[in-house]
């Protein structure tokens, strides 16, 4: 039995498996103020760039006091076939590395971000709670501002969870250079993103994206077996070669560059896919 021929979500199979919506995106260096907190610095930088969603590169950002959580297989009502882990909290770190994506939840800017960092030369993973954590120092990150699309928190009746979809808004002006997509569970992250990329580049189109996989497998190192794991890309992800990074429920951390048929999703994964030259 495959690993997700053991995932049974506990509603009907939603028949749309990938919500895409083309657009225009920008790179817009973003300014994140000293003590303030994450998720309230993120939503003005939004406002204050007319964007309609974004991806967010975090890397180097400085955290002051911060909370995360990390995954855990099934959920404490019996329901979902994943939940969070207990609340973990730090005094202060930077990330190596760190996605985001931002959009709207209940009319309001929102983020989903998952992160890695150290802690006294000790690896830490997982997602962090935009509304609990404090911005260190002066930090600029990178915004992958998109226009003509949203990511949007949705009820999902297959899975019973509430997370992004992507969805359209107003279509902007010229002709698209980028996308932002939602994938169902049990998609492929390396079989569906060559199509998805096509119209901006192919397999050479930068990926930036987040989530959850069932298990990995990897052209080189250890594999990740546990089902259940939080995720996101590494740097110079492209359409064509996925290097990952996983965190699974113990804390173990599996990346490198995913296999084809070796990385279903979870529950879900949000993505954006630009023209190289974004």
């Amino acid at each position: 039995m495959s690993r997700a021929e053991r995932i049974t979500h506990p509603g009907p199979r939603n028949a749309i498996r990938q919500h895409v919506v083309p657009g225009i995106a920008r790179r817009v260096p973003v300014r994140l103020a000293a003590g303030r907190i994450l998720m309230d610095a993120v939503a003005d930088a939004m406002e204050e760039i007319g964007c309609d969603s974004a991806i967010l590169v975090l890397d180097g950002l400085a955290l002051g006091p911060y909370r995360f959580v990390m995954p855990r297989f099934g959920s404490p009502d019996g329901i979902r076939v994943a939940w969070y882990s207990d609340t973990h909290e730090g005094v202060s770190a930077v990330l190596e590395h760190g996605v985001a994506s931002v959009g709207r939840k209940d009319g309001a800017w929102f983020l989903h971000c998952h992160a890695v960092w150290d802690v006294d030369s000790e690896p830490k993973s997982g997602h962090l709670l935009p509304d609990q954590v404090t911005i260190g120092a002066d930090s600029t990150v990178t915004a992958f501002a998109f226009w003509g699309g949203v990511f949007d928190v949705t009820a999902d009746e297959e899975t019973h969870f509430s997370f992004f979809r992507a969805r359209p808004t107003s279509p902007p002006a010229g002709a698209p250079n980028a996308a932002i997509a939602t994938l169902a569970p049990f998609e492929d992250l390396v079989t569906v993103m060559p199509g998805l990329a096509a119209p901006y580049g192919g397999t050479s189109a930068p990926l930036y994206g987040l989530g959850s996989v069932i298990g990995a497998d990897f052209a080189e190192g250890p594999s990740m077996e546990s089902l259940a794991s939080e995720v996101l890309t590494l740097p110079g992800a492209t359409a064509g070669r996925i290097p990952l990074h996983c965190v699974d429920p113990d804390g173990g951390m599996f990346r490198g560059d995913l296999l084809k048929g070796a990385g279903p999703v979870l529950i879900t994964f949000e993505l954006m896919l630009t023209s190289p030259e974004v």
